[in-house]
């Protein structure tokens, strides 16, 4: 006998509803595969409701799933072979059978993290024959771990409808349909359709009848005696058409098994319980239906994890994807498919896409697909076409905060303040260029070689900046900064240990006593985070308008408007830059002004409507100390061409700008604020500045890298003090007490 035939097999048979006669056609084909094959079967009833209808027609008073398990201990699966050595009887005809449990109420303790383990072991021992009825989740568990599946139905309308519905659910889960043999049993009874219109039924499903079983009138005396009709009557029509079923048996050539399944255990154990006991406080409990207890292809369960990163695949998995992709263009466009706005048609959209390229797979793959591989090319497939390729995984994982595409094979990320080389590969730079024109498209932009640089934002906030040759001398560059969708809090900002509690006091303070402040930092720092933070807290009763280049922060307040720039078009023409958009939001009555980055000659208006009335405006600005931010506002003031004299300049920023708080990224990723710093005013030709709370780094982590240091006031209350008692604000003293201050008066009282 041929060494491949001598190899575990793991066969299921389950059909569209009980009563279809499949567990007859599980028991009398283990006899005969038995038998031809000289090699134990194990049948393995997963029957939640423990009928032992497999252990009567055997004639055998087998151990349980549970029985071995409680003996075994979990953590013991290595001893499994001496334990049941002589432990699970065979009967004569070399067959025998291991349930799940002989008491219902255990079933629901079971779990795939028990039960695989298991089976991976008898499956050295035995060929297993999986007998499972049509509920979720042992169906979708059998299907997850079987070399091959027979599909038992009878030939009346109820039993093809469901047949033709179970089909379309596990055509979702992406299980290959060359492992499905459908076998009509009964074929004969009265009130059936003919075989010629049950062929037809199933050809529109794309499908193939293996074998029609004619109904034997002796089947009813053997089941009643509990009797196997071939090993009582092997000459009968039925058990002859099985012999098409042990010939395609034969031809099944197992593969090398992980023994995974996509069923979670919590899945496990609710739906098993719910076949047998009611949920508590009535109402319905988790849905029979494999596609409706799975998730959308590519969210958790079946699909790859947002984290996991791209698996190794084979040689051939490109070429397929390209010729799959050609084909399934055509197609949309045939079925003239359109990309719109709206969430539910693209959700629709991505449903029908997923079933074209899924018939696709199964009819060019030379090689045959896992389900595990066919949900991964789907997936990478459908975030081609109607996505950001192989960006899409990222995007959907919020852990990252910023992915940089420097050539098609080099995909950093940001993660935890920290830069990191996915697995993720574009197959060449056009597809980047693709990637960056789907961007950019929505938005009423475009990217070529008239137009090779781009700024612009997703709908969901992300900053995106594309630039392409010959701009980009090494390639398509791609660089997208994402945001959370929740803005941090003052809590969440303390708890990861990036300001102090009294600085956040006191900055709170000064928002409501309508200071004007900047927000100072390098790249990458979070002034945009920051700043999102200090105007949570503008009052509710104050008309908030913010002006950006590209549209990031997200207030809270409802009297909030946005204001945008606009970057010329092709003809040079229609710009609006930051400076107009300044200008303009003067006549709209706003009672604060929140300039999202100050960085050319807008600085000069800003400072004039901070002196004019307009106090508590909030602004940010790329610099690494106060000091080199107020270098920079200058230097801005002049780029608007005003002829000014230096004082002059000085002596605006200095009665217009309050405070400046520095931000500064740390090497171990972390983002702290380092300064918050009053301007005082302007002494002969230099302004006067004044810290009052500072961060200083006192260690590092030589294993780790972790940076360690301390949030300290400097021991001096701001000139503008006595402001808070008079806008009645309590803003204690103490606050601004060094650590040497507060052990001194201590040790006063």
């Amino acid at each position: 006998m041929a060494e491949q035939n001598l190899a575990p097999r793991v066969i299921t048979f389950s059909g569209p509803k009980e009563g279809v006669g499949k567990t007859s056609v599980c028991v009398n084909l283990a006899l005969a595969w038995a038998n031809y094959q000289k090699r134990n079967v194990l049948i393995i009833p997963l029957d939640p409701m423990c009928r032992q209808e497999h252990s009567l027609l055997l004639g055998v008073n087998p151990p349980s799933m549970t029985d071995i398990i409680h003996a075994l201990g979990r953590e013991s699966v290595g001893a499994l072979g001496a334990l049941l050595k002589g432990k699970i009887p065979i009967s004569q005809w070399g067959v025998g059978v291991l349930p799940l449990s002989k008491r219902r109420s255990d079933v629901a303790k079971l779990s795939p993290d028990v039960l695989l383990p298991l089976l991976s072991r008898l499956s050295q021992s035995f060929d297993l024959f999986i007998d499972v009825d049509p509920y979720f989740p042992m169906q979708v568990f059998a299907f997850d771990i079987s070399d091959l599946v027979f599909w038992v139905t009878n030939s009346n309308v109820a039993a093809l409808n469901a047949t033709a519905a179970a089909f379309r659910e596990i055509n979702e889960l992406h299980f290959p349909a060359n492992r499905f043999e459908l076998v009509d049993n009964f074929y004969d009874m009265p009130g059936a359709l003919a075989p010629k219109e049950v062929e037809k039924f199933f050809k529109q499903m794309g499908k193939e009848v293996l074998a029609f079983m004619p109904w034997e009138d002796a089947m009813p005396g053997c089941a009643n005696q509990n009797r196997v009709l071939i090993a009582e009557q092997p000459n009968t029509q039925w058990v002859k058409v099985l012999r098409v079923l042990l010939g395609r048996l034969s031809e099944v050539v197992p593969g090398e098994k992980q023994w995974v399944s996509s069923i979670s255990p919590t899945e496990f154990a609710q739906g098993s319980g719910m076949l047998w006991k009611p949920a508590e406080g009535s109402g319905p409990g988790p849905s029979s239906s494999p596609a409706a207890a799975r998730s959308v292809p590519g969210e958790s369960g079946g699909g790859p994890q947002p984290n996991a990163g791209r698996t190794d695949v084979p040689m051939w998995w490109e070429d397929l994807k390209i010729k799959v992709h050609r084909q399934v263009v055509a197609a949309l466009e045939t079925e003239r498919v359109k990309i719109t706005d709206d969430a539910a048609v693209n959700k629709e959209t991505r449903k029908r896409v997923d079933a074209i390229i899924n018939s696709l797979i199964q009819k060019e793959a030379e090689h045959p697909l896992s389900r595990e591989q066919s949900v991964q090319f789907i997936n990478e497939l459908l975030d081609e076409i109607l996505g950001l390729g192989p960006l899409e995984e990222l995007m959907r994982d919020p852990a990252v905060t910023e992915i940089m595409v420097n050539a098609p094979d080099k995909i950093f990320i940001e993660r935890a303040g920290k830069l990191v080389l996915t697995k993720y590969r574009f197959r060449n730079d056009e597809q980047v260029v693709q990637v960056m024109k789907r961007i950019v498209a929505p938005l009423g932009r475009r990217i070529d070689e008239s137009v090779p640089l781009v700024d612009a934002r997703l709908k969901d906030g992300s900053r995106v900046n594309a630039v392409i040759a010959p701009l980009a001398v090494s390639g398509p560059t791609l660089t997208i900064r994402r945001f959370s969708s929740k803005p941090f809090t003052d809590t969440e900002l303390v708890k990861k240990g990036s300001i102090s509690q009294d600085c956040v006091d006191f900055l709170k303070a000064c928002v409501k006593l309508r200071k004007d402040i900047i927000v100072s930092g390098g790249t990458g720092t979070g002034k945009t985070t920051f700043l999102n933070m200090l105007s949570s807290y503008i009052p509710e009763d104050e008309r908030i308008v913010t002006v950006e280049d590209v549209a990031e922060l997200r207030l809270q307040q409802d009297h909030w408007v946005r204001l945008e720039s606009r970057p010329p078009n092709v003809e040079g023409k229609g710009e609006v830059t930051i400076r107009d958009l300044v200008k303009n939001c003067l006549r709209m009555r706003p009672d604060r002004i929140v300039v999202g980055e100050v960085r050319g000659s807008e600085a000069l208006d800003m400072l004039q409507a901070m002196n004019t009335g307009h106090e508590g405006s909030l602004a940010t600005i790329h610099a690494n100390t106060p000091r080199d931010g107020l270098t920079r506002l200058e230097a801005m003031c002049l780029m608007a061409g005003a002829d000014l004299p230096i004082w002059a300049l000085r002596e605006m920023i200095s009665s217009a700008v309050h405070m400046i708080v520095q931000l500064t990224r740390f090497s171990d990723g972390t983002r702290k604020i380092t300064s918050v710093t009053e301007i005082t005013g302007r002494e002969e030709n230099q302004i006067s500045i004044h810290e009052i709370f500072n961060f200083k780094q006192t260690s590092i982590d030589k294993e780790t890298g972790k940076v360690y240091g301390v949030f300290s006031a400097t021991g001096d209350p701001p000139k503008f003090y006595a402001d808070f008692a008079t806008r009645g604000l309590d803003v204690p003293i103490e606050m601004f007490w060094t650590e040497e201050q507060r052990r001194l008066r201590a040790a006063q009282k």
